[in-house]
């Protein structure tokens, strides 16, 4: 019996080291255990567009709350009861995380630090930050993205979030105009290219600056002269996640490669509103309906459904390709901002507002594939520019613009409260009515998200007591229409 259980123990201990020994030949001592700063970079761009061209936080929210779609399966979305709340939790537990740890890589290996790669990581998170702001005003910011330490952030102002975003905006284009550093890895939306970077810094300095213009135009015409020297000046150099057919987790997320989509149809709002125009994007934004040929959009709100999608138009043919880009900004929103801050007398150059918004109808016609001259000129004759209306003028143009980016059309429509440029009602309430009681006409935020709500309901609790209540008809800061 004693040789027997000295036996069974010489065993467990061969069997232990064996173990160890395993364990040691298959870690490969050259490889990190870490994720290197290039792959979070990607992996983090990669994640940010997935989320912001999801097919609900986009088409189900963004697209619908800006009236380009209206559900044909179902349409509590476009009644206001929304059912999906996790854009939140998707960019703060997801890309924002990524690329906080480039930071934190960065911190453990300091021999290894690249100032550019850190400054793109940051213009990357205010841009990610700045929409959850816009999204739901007081958030997590200065103590978010702490992990452990950290694990119930207080919710910072709406407007010191602003304030915070646009002081590190700054602060990365001054790293990158100022500083030399190694190759920038792993950016798939400019190539690695410094300069490219500087521009899109300055333009989401121009797109939120504008947004603050009613509340604090002298702050906001500081940051828009300054930012408009070095900034998007082509539609060559619009920015955008680029998406491709080559395999299914590559393509844009919504999109009918595989399957045609008819959990949407474009609104009578941009059909009709295009139709009296002569918009020679509409056969672009839009398909005919399939039995007559004709442009039949849906009107918004209505509570009947219609999945076969029979006497209705879906969005079009580029809306729905596995290639459409997934857009963070473009030259024609930047143009549409220049032609504005012209019109509210900042010095944006030697163009006049005239020039620049034409200028800005051009960009997004040139991005959205119409290059017909002459069909853009004659277009522009039928919306002309006119000085005492620019808000509608304008507004109507960048809405048409922005179409695709949901979320920052409807910022838009709640910043400019637009018209049609006549003064006619552009926006329609619900044509079934509102499943919000709260909300008649357009929600001007979302409610905090669930999760927030239980995992840190203290802070969640105070953040929607200062902002006046928890609810889709507080407005933000700077929404003073």
């Amino acid at each position: 019996m004693k040789r027997t259980t000295i036996f069974l123990l010489a065993l467990l201990l061969v069997a232990f080291t064996a173990c160890k020994d395993f364990e040691t030949l298959n870690t490969n001592p050259a490889r990190s255990s870490e994720t290197q700063p290039e792959f979070l970079l990607a992996n983090a761009q990669k994640r940010a567009s997935d989320l912001m061209y999801d097919s609900y936080f986009n088409g189900r929210i963004g697209m619908e709350l800006s009236q380009y779609w209206m559900g044909t399966d179902k349409t509590s979305d476009g009644r206001f009861l929304f059912t999906n709340d996790g854009l939140w939790t998707g960019l703060y537990s997801g890309p924002l995380m990524d690329l906080q740890e480039i930071q934190n890589y960065y911190n453990r290996h300091p021999d290894e630090v690249n100032p550019h790669v850190l400054a793109v990581a940051e213009i990357l998170k205010a841009w990610m930050f700045h929409v959850l702001t816009d999204a739901y005003i007081d958030i997590p910011y200065s103590q978010a993205l702490k992990g452990d330490d950290i694990p119930q952030p207080t919710f910072d102002k709406g407007k010191d979030v602003y304030a915070g975003l646009l002081a590190s905006l700054k602060k990365q284009v001054d790293i990158l105009q100022n500083t030399t550093a190694g190759q920038i890895r792993g950016d798939i939306i400019a190539n690695g290219d410094p300069k490219q970077w500087v521009r899109i810094g300055n333009a989401l300095r121009i797109r939120m600056a504008l947004r603050t213009a009613d509340v604090q135009p002298s702050e906001a015409k500081v940051v828009i002269e300054e930012a408009v020297k070095n900034t998007l000046t082509s539609v060559s150099q619009d920015v955008f996640f680029p998406y491709n057919l080559t395999a299914s987790t590559s393509r844009f997320p919504y999109n009918d490669v595989e399957r045609p989509l008819v959990e949407f149809a474009v609104t009578s709002t941009l059909v009709e509103y295009m139709k009296a125009t002569n918009d020679p994007r509409l056969p672009i934004y839009a398909r005919p309906d399939e039995t007559n040929s004709k442009y039949i959009g849906k009107v918004y709100g209505t509570e009947a459904n219609s999945p076969t999608m029979i006497g209705l138009s879906r969005p079009g043919v580029v809306a729905y390709s596995g290639s459409a880009k997934g857009y963070l900004i473009t030259y024609a929103e930047v143009a549409f901002a220049k032609a504005e801050a012209a019109a509210r007398g900042m010095n944006v150059g030697t163009e006049t507002p005239e020039d620049l918004y034409k200028a800005a109808v051009t960009a997004s016609m040139t991005q959205w594939g119409v290059t017909d001259s002459k069909a853009v000129a004659t277009y522009l004759e039928s919306v002309p520019y006119k000085a005492g209306n620019f808000k509608n003028v304008i507004g109507t143009q960048k809405w048409l613009a922005l179409y695709m980016q949901g979320l920052q059309a409807w910022m838009e429509r709640l910043r400019l409260d637009i018209k049609k440029p006549n003064g006619d009602v552009l926006f329609i309430d619900p044509a079934s009515g509102s499943l919000d009681p709260d909300v008649k006409d357009v929600p001007k935020r979302l409610k905090y998200p669930s999760g927030s709500r239980t995992s840190n309901a203290t802070n969640s609790a105070t953040a929607a007591s200062n902002i006046g209540g928890d609810t889709q008809a507080i407005k933000n800061w700077w929404d003073s229409l």
